[in-house]
C-alpha cells in the first residue's frame, strides 16, 4: 500500500491497489487485496475488503504537486518491499485479477487462474532520477514485457512513457489489449491490430489522482460480469470521469453514480 504526502506534511492513504480495491468494491464485486502493510497504515480505508497481506517496515510513499494546468510533479521518497503473492495463499481462481504496482513490487503477472486480467502499468513504468523525482524509465518495452501476455488488458497513460503509441503496439503484438488514458481528452483502445479513439465523458475535474485506476477496475469489473467490450469501454470512462471529480479516495464511484452518468451522457 502507498502513502502520499498531503499538505500540511501529513500522510494520506492513497496508490494503484488502494483506489483498485476501492473501486471494485463501491461497483459491488466482492475483492481480496494483496498487499504489503506497515502497522501504522491508515486501516480504515480498507474495510469492507478482505486482506492477504505481509508486514512491511515501510510502504511505497509519494510527494505530489500540480501546476495551474493539471501537470503533476512527483517524488518517490520510499520504495517499498518486493511482494510475492504465492507466499500470501493465492486462491485458487477469481472472475478478475488486477495487477497494480505502485513502483516495482510485483516483476510479473502472478501465477494466478483468473477469467480477466488487468495491468496497471504505471508503477512498472517508473523509474526514479537523482533528485527522487518520478520520471518515465529508459527502457518502457523491457518494463512492460513480463506483463503484456496474451488475453491481458493493459492499461497506462499517455504521460507514462515518452511514446505510448509505440509502447501500445508492442503489447498488442504480444496478443494485449492496451488502454492508453489521455485525460480530457478521453482514451485510446489498441486491440487486434486496430486503434480506437474513445471519447471522454463531460466531467468537472477537481482532482485526477486515482482517475486512472478507476477507469481500469471498472472496465475488467465490467468486462467479468459481461464480456461486452464497447459497454465495459462506456462503464469505464464514466467511472474515470467520476473520479476526477472529487479529492482523492472521495471521487471513488459508486455502480449507482456510473449508471446515472451514462444515463446522461446517453440523452
Amino acid at each position: 500500500m502507498v502513502e502520499d504526502r498531503a499538505p500540511g506534511g501529513r500522510w494520506a492513504p492513497g496508490g494503484p491497489s488502494l483506489y483498485s480495491a476501492r473501486t471494485a468494491l463501491a461497483l459491488g464485486a466482492e475483492v481480496t487485496l494483496f498487499t504489503a502493510l506497515t502497522p501504522w497504515y491508515d486501516r480504515a480505508v480498507l474495510e469492507g475488503i478482505e486482506l492477504r497481506t505481509v508486514a512491511a517496515e515501510m510502504c511505497p510513499r509519494y510527494a505530489n504537486t500540480y501546476d495551474a494546468s493539471g501537470d503533476r510533479t512527483q517524488l518517490l521518497l520510499e520504495e517499498g518491499p518486493e511482494l510475492k503473492p504465492a507466499a500470501m495463499g493465492l486462491p485458487p481462481a477469481a472472475d478478475a485479477l488486477i495487477v497494480a504496482p505502485a513502483f516495482h513490487e510485483l516483476a510479473a503477472i502472478p501465477g494466478f487462474r483468473a477469467r480477466f486480467v488487468a495491468v496497471s502499468l504505471q508503477g512498472a513504468l517508473r523509474s526514479v532520477a537523482a533528485d527522487r523525482r518520478v520520471v518515465p524509465a529508459n527502457d518502457p518495452i523491457a518494463r512492460a514485457k513480463p506483463f503484456a501476455v496474451e488475453g491481458a488488458f493493459l492499461f497506462l497513460s499517455e504521460e507514462d512513457t515518452a511514446d505510448p503509441d509505440a509502447l501500445a503496439h508492442f503489447c498488442m503484438s504480444r496478443g494485449a489489449t492496451v488502454f492508453v488514458t489521455r485525460g480530457y481528452r478521453g482514451a485510446t483502445l489498441y486491440r487486434e491490430g486496430v486503434e480506437t479513439h474513445l471519447d471522454p465523458l463531460p466531467a468537472n475535474p477537481v482532482d485526477p489522482t486515482g482517475a486512472g485506476d478507476c477507469f481500469a477496475t471498472a472496465f475488467i469489473v465490467r468486462m467479468a460480469e459481461t464480456g461486452d467490450l464497447a459497454a465495459s469501454c462506456q462503464f469505464a470512462l464514466a467511472a474515470g470521469a467520476i473520479a476526477t471529480e472529487a479529492v482523492g479516495l472521495d471521487g471513488v464511484p459508486t455502480r449507482a453514480q456510473v449508471e446515472d452518468r451514462l444515463k446522461v451522457a446517453a440523452r
